[in-house]
């Protein structure tokens, strides 16, 4: 990003009435370049896949529980008919609005996208999640916040500093931050207290960049605080404020701002225990820490770190131990700012294979772990000798261009070259002090655990993976949908692993695919039948090795944001669960199919050409290119094109005298152009509505209401021609998946 579009940083000195009063003119000084910035970030982001909901933020993000509230879904792209808003907790109650009927008719009109919502008493306080369902599927979901405190939503906040936005002790306000602009909140203390504040954004899926200020009544500043990318602000008093009033400013880091710059702001004499809900979470509550890097829980791993005690008395600054931990050994502890690593000592055979394990990172501290093995020689009455065995960092860098798993945590296996004491360091490799100070870690030493876990979500589709953003299910009867898995290999495990799919609806299958020793990267295709009824339902993928001595049920995991806006990375987290939505009203225009349901057999080292078969229906007359995408190493594939007069083809699938044997599950994406009726329902409903007004306007019986009749016609007219014109029919490129095909290499 350019520099010039960032506005210079502000001092951290104590800021003066003059410098507020001059802050909004500097911030306009720069509005052009910001506003240039944000119209660039959405440029590339052109249709290019079939029309799926797809939803950037709701009119709020949280409530109080025991309350009931007016919601609306009206921030995102083809927010069409939204007529289902879904919590991720059942028990949370909507209601789709309702207005009064149209003229001459006795059916209450739906409000789409208007929703009463009702929160029991029961849910507990915590982090939820909100998808919406309508003409074009169910949305990609976005987080909802449930606590103890009152919600206010704010028609607009003050960016005037002499006239700040009131702001309510332990009450959380929303708001949006707007480009180029600062927010200013005041708020009263009766009686000297301690002051904690606390901004929820990014961990409620927002964009916001927190940066935030606090100054007393005489424009002081007493406290600052700013986040970072995953990283929101909380700030508390070191000691008890006066009485008084309080001048709060928050702002984007680089000014930006729009509808995915959302974000909460409390106030409060205390801070707020577990905020975001416990570890152990309830039915539909997401975990306090999202990031996708830790769904990567060894059998011993961060999962139970989180519940373990703070063991630290076999421990020290790493250069006096005690005696020798008994193996294995699991505990927790922290980074002290005056100690940035500990030691770890256990006694251990000659060619032992020993499993060593950080986790900080996962845990969602700002820390950045690694680990020194060292054997360790007495020499009393001297200090012992200390032999460097191996050193362990970042331990996954398990990527397919969107979703990144990569985690600064250090995971290994090392070997004992001898029997003897060895010694285990961890270290802080980030001193810096700025986001935390006390930063805690956990660590498993102990025999290896060979396993594997399995991390899935659904792909955007298109050919290029800059191009990914937030995505919602839609099944075309006929269609296919990919859901993409990657394979996280713990302790030295290796092996194929063969994945199910669960929980599907009716009418939708998805065969069962294996997933090679030597891929981190594979797909299982969801196929709805021509005949599929409309249904939606949270689905579940199980993978298992060859004996069924291990199984796993994949994390699910999400695209929160594409690239843009300030930022050229891809923003990923967990989610709750994977849907898939089939559509009864829609037919795809072109189904693809690869292969058949027997094994295809190659010797490394040869090729063999697999068939592909397209069905086409109305609206697809145009070629088709069929890509191999995500082949195991040492096997490839040229694209295909398939002409717009043919319906078949042969994919030649080579391999190298180096691969490995195995089977594999293969599948193809298909890019083509099709002709598509976004809505055609929408328009027989108004000419069936249509036609019922001209027959009153016919019938001899209702001669007394002609005016009224007509009245009404000319408005239904207006509505029939609208949409038509939203459901005229268009072309789009698409990007569409194949069945697996099932590969063996063999020896020669």
């Amino acid at each position: 990003m350019n520099n010039l579009c960032v506005p210079p940083p502000q001092s951290q000195t104590a800021a003066t009435q003059y410098e507020i009063r001059t802050i909004n003119p500097l911030i306009r000084t720069w509005k052009f370049c910001v506003l240039t910035l944000l119209a660039i970030s959405y440029s590339g982001q052109a249709l290019a896949q079939v029309e799926v909901t797809q939803l950037f933020s709701l009119s709020r993000t949280g409530g109080q529980r025991g309350s009931s509230f007016e919601m609306q879904a009206s921030q995102g792209n083809r927010l069409v008919e939204i007529d289902s808003l879904i919590f991720s907790e059942p028990s949370v109650k909507t209601e789709l609005a309702t207005s009064d009927p149209l003229p001459f008719s006795e059916t209450r009109n739906p409000r789409f996208g208007q929703f009463q919502v009702t929160i029991p008493e029961s849910v507990l306080p915590g982090r939820y999640e909100i998808r919406v369902r309508g003409r074009n599927g169910l949305s990609n979901p976005r987080a909802f916040l449930v606590t103890d405190q009152a919600h206010e939503i704010t028609a607009s906040v003050s960016h005037d500093p002499l006239t700040p936005t009131p702001l309510a002790l332990n009450t959380f306000v929303h708001a949006k931050s707007a480009a180029a602009t600062v927010d200013y909140y005041q708020l009263e203390l009766d009686q000297p207290s301690t002051l904690h504040v606390e901004v929820v954004a990014q961990r409620l899926d927002s964009r916001l960049i927190p940066a935030f200020k606090i100054l007393d009544a005489n424009g002081h500043q007493i406290g600052s605080s700013r986040g970072a990318d995953g990283v929101d602000v909380s700030w508390s008093s070191e000691a008890p404020l006066e009485a008084g009033k309080y001048l709060l400013q928050l702002n984007d880091f680089i000014y930006r701002g729009g509808v995915e710059f959302h974000y909460q702001l409390l106030a409060s004499r205390d801070p707020q225990p577990q905020l975001l809900g416990s570890n152990k979470t309830s039915q539909g509550q997401l975990p306090t820490v999202w990031a996708t890097s830790r769904v990567t829980d060894s059998v011993d791993g961060p999962a139970k770190f989180l519940d373990t005690p703070i063991t630290n008395e076999n421990q020290s600054d790493g250069r006096q131990l005690s005696e020798a931990l008994p193996l294995p050994y699991v505990g927790s502890d922290f980074f002290e700012p005056a100690t940035d690593h500990q030691g770890y000592q256990f006694h251990a055979e000659k060619g032992q294979v020993i499993a060593v394990e950080v986790a900080a990172d996962r845990l969602g501290e700002p820390s950045d772990a690694r680990i020194l093995v060292q054997r360790v020689e007495p020499k009393e009455p001297a200090p012992p000798v200390l032999h460097d065995v191996t050193n362990l960092d970042d331990s996954q860098t398990i990527s397919d261009g969107a979703m990144n798993l990569f985690s600064k945590d250090p995971t290994g296996l090392f070997t004992a070259p001898e029997t003897a004491l060895y010694r285990v360091s961890v270290r802080d490799l980030d001193i810096g002090r700025t986001l935390r100070s006390r930063k805690r870690f956990a660590v498993r030493i102990g025999p290896p655990q060979p396993s594997f876990e399995l991390v899935a979500y659904r792909p955007h589709a298109h050919s290029d993976l800059k191009q990914s953003q937030p995505t919602g299910t839609r099944l075309f009867r006929g269609g296919t949908e990919i859901i993409r898995l990657l394979v996280i290999r713990k302790d030295g495990w290796t092996g194929p692993i063969h994945v199910r799919c669960e929980n599907l609806p009716e009418g939708v299958s998805a065969a069962e695919i294996t997933i090679g020793s030597n891929q981190t990267i594979a797909q299982i295709p969801i196929t709805a039948s021509e005949m599929a009824p409309s249904a939606f339902a949270p689905i579940r993928l199980i993978g298992r090795n060859d004996e069924g001595t291990i199984e796993r049920t994949a994390s699910a995991a999400v695209i929160q944001w594409g690239k843009g806006n300030g930022r050229d990375f891809i923003q990923t987290r967990q989610t709750d669960t994977l849907w898939v939505s089939v559509s009864e009203q829609d037919q795809i225009p072109i189904s693809v199919s690869f292969g058949n349901s027997q094994v295809v057999e190659v010797k490394k080292g040869e090729s063999v050409k697999i068939p592909v078969q397209l069905q086409r229906r109305e609206g697809a007359k145009a070629a088709c290119v069929a890509r191999a995408r995500h082949f195991p190493p040492g096997t490839k594939a040229a694209d295909l094109t398939i002409p717009a007069d043919k319906n078949e083809g042969e994919i030649e699938i080579k391999t190298e005298a180096s691969s490995v044997p195995g089977t594999y599950s293969l599948w193809l994406q298909v890019e083509t152009k099709i002709k598509i009726e976004p809505n055609p329902q929408a328009v027989q409903r108004a000419q069936i509505y249509r036609n019922h007004l001209g027959s009153l306007l016919e019938d001899p019986a209702q001669q007394a209401q002609q005016e009224s009749i007509k009245a009404a016609i000319a408005e239904a007219d207006k509505t029939l021609e609208a949409a038509k014109t939203a459901s005229k029919e268009k072309e789009i490129t698409v990007f569409l998946s194949t069945n697996s095909a099932t590969l063996r290499v063999l020896d020669p």
